[in-house]
């Protein structure tokens, strides 16, 4: 894919997530596409991503997903992300509604065929169990 290809499909996929649209976030990528999170580890195929963003849409309904300008090289785009939003849906089994959770991460996306091929998320997963008041952390 050509640099403006992938600026393009980002600022699609940027905008689908303001949307809270799983099923177009889930089209832009590949059918048999990969995503890979310490939330989920790894999914692959449309349908399971799908899944994945209706899951965290429906934990946080208030959800905001924001990054900054992707380092694009090649066929493969990085990005640091920011997510904020309060818990008003099961979020991994015990749900805490009004509970608000702020976290940061980063993101590595690869393209193939006009489409994402994989994409791997990296953030503090424990930290957010920890915010969400899922997972009590020992005082040292």
């Amino acid at each position: 894919m050509l640099h403006s290809d992938i600026t393009t499909l980002l600022e699609r996929h940027h905008e689908a997530f303001a949307r809270h649209d799983a099923q177009t976030l889930a089209s832009q990528h590949l059918p048999d596409g990969m995503f890979e999170s310490p939330a989920v580890g790894v999914v692959r195929g449309r349908e399971a991503i799908a899944q994945v963003y209706r899951y965290w849409f429906t934990a946080f309904p208030d959800m905001r997903f924001t990054w900054a300008p992707p380092l694009i090289d090649g066929d493969r785009a990085a990005l640091f992300w920011t997510l904020e939003g309060t818990i008003q849906g099961p979020f991994f089994g015990v749900p805490h509604p009004g509970t608000h959770v702020a976290m940061s991460g980063a993101a590595l996306y690869t393209f193939r065929d006009r489409g994402i091929l994989a994409v791997s998320h990296i953030f503090d997963f424990s930290a957010v169990l920890i915010k969400a008041g899922i997972l009590k952390a020992k005082p040292a």
